[in-house]
């Protein structure tokens, strides 16, 4: 996994979950949020869209949406993430 994609994930993540700004955030490291279950969030359908769309604008890639369901963590998105870059 590319540590500079993963930290740019995880800093997408937190602004898209409010982690950024929420005492809770504060002491949530990146590899507890990189290896926590997506769902232990609580993202609702709409969350999880723009942080999906957040993370393609921001490499300016698009991302298999088959595949993006089957991402149960955010080390599995940052790994869809990095294979695509290489494509």
């Amino acid at each position: 996994m590319n540590d500079d994609t993963a930290r740019i994930c995880v800093e997408i993540f937190r602004k898209a979950t409010g982690l950024d700004t929420s005492p809770q955030g504060a002491s949530t490291s990146d590899e507890e949020i990189l290896s926590s279950s997506i769902s232990d969030f609580d993202l609702d359908s709409l969350e999880t869209m723009e942080l999906i769309m957040a993370v393609e604008e921001r490499f300016g890639i698009e991302l298999d949406e088959e595949a993006v369901n089957r991402c149960q963590k955010l080390s599995d998105l940052v790994g869809l993430v990095t294979t695509e870059l290489r494509v």
